[in-house]
């Protein structure tokens, strides 16, 4: 038993006298609250520019088809007051339905070309300010009886 104590003092001795430390003797410091709230702000604001550019192309995309089907509609009432035979109608009808599944299939490639929303910053959280112990109020305990 007494080997051992030696032993150990004989290590502790050693290691705490070693030229290198484990620890770093100056700690980076980290961010402060107000640093990482002014790039926060910096980063939703390029978050919000990114969002109203991608709304806009979005518009502009949706005013395209509706554009294309109103152009199929429109063309499809004039060939339907000159058309005379049932086939025609039929031919002139399905000529309005591949148009407006073109234009829907164009849509949903250029909104799929967009790619997704992009995803918005995170707000740093304050750190929580630690309140000295002595000055924290004591706990009184309730008048009334536990069971």
């Amino acid at each position: 038993m007494r080997i051992k104590g030696v032993a150990l003092i004989a290590f502790g001795i050693l290691f705490s006298s070693s030229p290198f430390s484990l620890a770093d003797a100056t700690p980076s410091p980290s961010p402060d609250y107000q640093t990482l709230l002014a790039q926060y702000k910096s980063d939703f604001d390029e978050y919000r520019q990114l969002v109203q550019d991608r709304e806009k192309a979005r518009v502009a995309i949706n005013r395209t088809f509706m554009l294309a089907v109103e152009t199929a509609n429109r063309e499809t009432r004039a060939a339907m007051k000159l058309a005379k035979t049932a086939a025609a109608k039929n031919e002139i009808l399905s000529n309005q339905k591949i148009s407006i599944t073109a234009a829907s299939v164009a849509r949903d490639a250029a909104i799929a070309a967009l790619g997704s929303l992009p995803t918005p910053p995170v707000r740093p959280l304050k750190q929580p300010e630690m309140a000295p112990l002595n000055k924290m109020k004591e706990k009184k305990s309730s008048p009334s009886p536990t069971r």
